[in-house]
């Protein structure tokens, strides 16, 4: 098998976005398949208005479901306690020795934020990082991240990329830059739309659309108690 993306998240629900996210960054990086991860217990997160694991995982799969290289993992659905990321992939390395390390994805944010995460700065060993920056600033982040958490992967007198930039990190693994189109669509905006009455159209595939439409008691009881930002 090829190499496996893996894009994860709450999925709160998957939109347009993630799927758009995913399909750039699977063609670029020639994936033969990318995974969407959907997280079961969010360590840092609120669970006011956060659909059920099962309704997420049906919603994903109807949003990839005529995408042949795209598909939904549920590993985190089947660990106890909160959704760690080294702990997930740590498993799925288990789940899956001998084969190439899959490619997780990240924002900027989190990114520059992996000093905080629980283990975030062993990440590497079990999944080569991909950074997808949402503007060309991130640059500095993606080089000022590295040069704090792996000493000695990069020249202190290295330019800032502004396109596709792969470094391989003292220790083992590579962190990757990736410049993708993307598109900017958030889960809160879809819930107050929602919760509004408004037309999802165009931000949803259609299949999950239909799927959401049938949990429409479910999905609008859980999303009534969703903090409006």
């Amino acid at each position: 098998m090829g190499a496996t993306g893996i894009l994860g998240g709450t999925f709160n629900p998957v939109h347009n976005g993630h799927v758009r996210h995913a399909i750039e960054v699977a063609e670029a990086l020639g994936l033969e398949r990318v995974l969407l991860m959907p997280c079961a217990t969010p360590p840092h997160k609120e669970s006011a208005g956060l659909l059920p694991f099962d309704i997420r995982v049906e919603l994903l799969r109807a949003a990839v479901r005529d995408i042949p290289f795209l598909g939904v993992e549920t590993l985190e659905g089947e660990l106890e306690g909160p959704s760690y990321t080294w702990r997930t992939l740590r498993e799925w390395a288990r789940r899956h020795e001998g084969e190439e390390l899959p490619y997780f994805m990240m924002g900027a944010e989190s990114f520059a934020a992996l000093d905080t995460w629980k283990h975030g700065l062993e990440l590497p060993h079990f999944a080569h990082l991909v950074m997808v920056p949402r503007n060309g600033d991130d640059g500095s982040v993606f080089h000022e991240s590295i040069r704090t958490f792996w000493p000695g992967s990069l020249p202190d007198d290295s330019d800032v990329p502004l396109g596709r930039e792969t470094v391989p990190l003292t220790g083992g693994g590579c962190c990757t830059f990736l410049p993708v189109p993307r598109l900017d669509i958030s889960s809160t905006f879809i819930r107050a739309r929602w919760r509004a009455g408004r037309s999802l159209a165009g931000l949803l595939p259609e299949a999950e659309l239909r799927a959401l439409n049938a949990r429409a008691a479910e999905v609008s009881a859980c999303w009534a108690t969703a903090r409006v930002r």
